[in-house]
């Protein structure tokens, strides 16, 4: 009877521990989610969340789009919008009190930048991962990024092999070069280094694409501290 006590314990906390680490630990780069992303989003959280059906939903003021959304005649390819903007942001539905305070959640008051999918009626509906970091927290580097290097990759470049449709031509014309990279399952260091620092883009031939090793990447891999890349601190 113990053992089989201890035989269920020991699986639940290895389905949680692998719950969490997949959460803090996002295997495919930033880049490949926001080419995929039906929206990338600079947002406020106002109120909630409320529950309404499946999901938990969230008031947000929407600051800036990077990705995906129009605004009216303020829309801009990129950039601050002219007036704010406050709609609903879907979540899945958790029993879990962490949901909004804890590592996966996000607080009222608190500025984020968010990935995420256009499901039906037009909500937006986002998932919890790393993905999900308060703007406070992100790095030069990180809006340089968002701003426009992954936009001109995803435009570009080739993240996944074979994943052209024979009747998207305009997918078939998009270099190769990032493809094995973008898939890679790794958890070591110089692979977190370059999903955090790094972005895809054409070479200096304009045939291919090529990871861009920036000043920061370098400084990371070779860094003898690695908490101080990647450790929240608090506010």
């Amino acid at each position: 009877m113990a053992a089989r006590l201890y035989f269920v314990v020991l699986c639940v906390l290895l389905s949680c521990y692998a719950t969490v680490y997949a959460g803090l630990m996002q295997l495919e780069h930033p880049q490949q989610a926001f080419c995929e992303a039906d929206f990338v989003i600079r947002a406020v959280v106002v109120a909630g969340p409320k529950t309404e059906g499946q999901h938990d939903v969230f008031t947000i003021t929407i600051k800036e789009v990077f990705k995906g959304l129009s605004h009216g005649q303020q829309e801009r390819a990129f950039g601050v919008f002219d007036t704010e903007l406050t709609t609903k942001l879907h979540t899945p539905y958790s029993y879990m009190s962490d949901k909004v305070s804890g590592p996966f959640g996000i607080k009222m008051g608190t500025e984020y930048f968010l990935y995420g999918d256009i499901i039906e009626g037009g909500k937006l509906f986002t998932k919890f991962s790393d993905l999900r970091e308060p703007w406070a927290r992100v790095s030069s580097r990180q809006k340089a990024n968002l701003r426009g290097y992954f936009e001109a990759g995803c435009r570009q470049c080739q993240f996944k092999p074979h994943a052209c449709a024979g009747s998207d031509p305009e997918c078939r014309q998009r270099l190769p070069g990032c493809e094995q990279k973008a898939r890679e399952l790794s958890f070591s260091w110089k692979s977190i280094c370059w999903r955090r620092f790094e972005h895809c883009e054409v070479d200096e031939t304009g045939q291919r694409c090529h990871w861009k090793e920036t000043s920061e990447s370098q400084e990371c891999k070779n860094s003898n501290s690695p908490s101080k890349w990647f450790i929240w601190k608090k506010k």
